[in-house]
């Protein structure tokens, strides 16, 4: 499976660690200096994490935009150009406040999960980098480009989330230390399905 072959490659990168463990005893070190802010990226307020909440504005602001820049191709799309600039804009100003609730709970991962985190924010990273340089090119004139930029941001955020799922679903991070116990009682059961043969 790819998903898996993936996951592994990244697990077996030690020098991520390098990198990773400075950051977070960093990260960690400033949110011990400031609890109250600790405990809001966290989402104590909410009782689960806040990150996952947070990223709903930039996938729904960019899936936005996306829309808006396709349908505002050609000459009498320049009205849809103000909604599409202004839906990516919310998008990068969303993706940067959820980033700060992610790197909270990155901070207290351990292991695969700490280098799965690591390349996850390290995507996410790049994503609003390509993301900037929509709006700049957009502000300047190289429309084509400033949708080129985009299109590509959005498919990078779809295998980012992918990896955010895999943290949460496969990892746990985030999630209450006694879920399992409470599972029973919480959902029915899903039998696995057999996948289909076509051919």
């Amino acid at each position: 499976m790819i998903g898996t072959a993936v996951l592994g490659g990244i697990e077996g990168q030690d020098w991520i660690d390098r990198i990773a463990d400075p950051l977070q005893h960093g990260i960690r070190s400033v949110l011990r200096r400031a609890p109250v802010v600790a405990k809001v990226l966290h989402g104590k307020f909410l009782g689960h994490p806040l990150h996952p909440v947070l990223v709903t504005i930039p996938i729904g602001a960019w899936s936005c935009g996306l829309v808006l820049d396709f349908a505002g191709i050609g000459r009498r799309g320049r009205r849809l150009h103000r909604g599409a600039d202004a839906s990516t804009a919310i998008g990068l100003g969303g993706a940067l406040v959820a980033a700060l609730a992610g790197l909270a709970d990155w901070s207290t991962t351990l292991g695969s999960a700490k280098r799965i985190g690591f390349v996850h924010g390290a995507m996410n990273l790049a994503i609003a980098g390509v993301y900037g340089a929509s709006l700049a090119s957009r502000a300047i004139g190289l429309r084509p480009l400033g949708i080129a930029l985009s299109t590509a941001g959005f498919g990078l955020a779809g295998a980012s989330g992918w990896l955010g799922g895999e943290l949460i679903y496969r990892y746990g991070v985030g999630v209450s230390h006694d879920a399992c116990e409470r599972k029973p009682e919480s959902q029915v059961p899903v039998p696995e399905a057999p996948i289909a043969d076509v051919g």
